[in-house]
């Protein structure tokens, strides 16, 4: 009777430390939604405020700050998804974190390529942030005419294939 008690245990650690590595990526991914989609003066007011002290300051600008902090925050949920898969587990969860892999790879791809393909309109600083059913994109432009923003909307939503409400395009200035 010994040996089937530790095996509870060992499974229940597994189990226990799988859904906690899930549990801290879907935060992650909720703290990112939410300050992605602040609205009105949220996003274009106070952060806007923020990138023009972030670009000036001696880190660099706002957007390769940005990069970067997206690309560290990219390591760390991969990392984690693997280390869940390698663990192993029951299928369901090995599943799921294949699943969430998967999405976030095809988030990354759409959102470099959609970057690229701005900038090949023009703009040379843009970011391009996905999240579960929204998409925002911050140019480094003063101001942005009605098509420009109509060049945008129309990259992303062929990119992306997200719904144009879901869009927001704004200006890091």
């Amino acid at each position: 009777m010994r040996p089937s008690i530790q095996n509870v245990r060992k499974l229940l650690n597994r189990r226990t430390v799988t859904l906690l590595g899930v549990g801290l990526l879907l935060l992650a991914a909720v703290a990112a939604n939410v300050i992605m989609n602040r609205t009105g003066e949220g996003l274009i007011g106070a952060e806007a405020t923020a990138v023009s002290v972030a670009a000036t300051g001696p880190q660099g600008s706002f957007f390769d700050i940005y990069r970067s902090e997206r690309d560290s925050v990219r390591t760390q949920e991969l990392a984690y998804l693997d280390a869940i898969v390698a663990q192993g587990g029951d299928e369901v969860t090995l599943s799921e974190a294949q699943k969430q892999k998967m999405t976030l790879v095809g988030c990354m791809e759409s959102e470099l390529n959609t970057e690229n393909l701005i900038r090949a309109k023009g703009f040379e600083e843009v970011i391009v942030s996905m999240h579960n059913g929204s998409v925002n994109v911050i140019v480094d432009a003063d101001a942005l005419t009605d098509e420009q923003v109509a060049q945008i909307l129309d990259i992303v939503l062929r990119e992306t294939g997200e719904t144009a409400e879901n869009i927001k395009v704004s200006t890091a200035q």
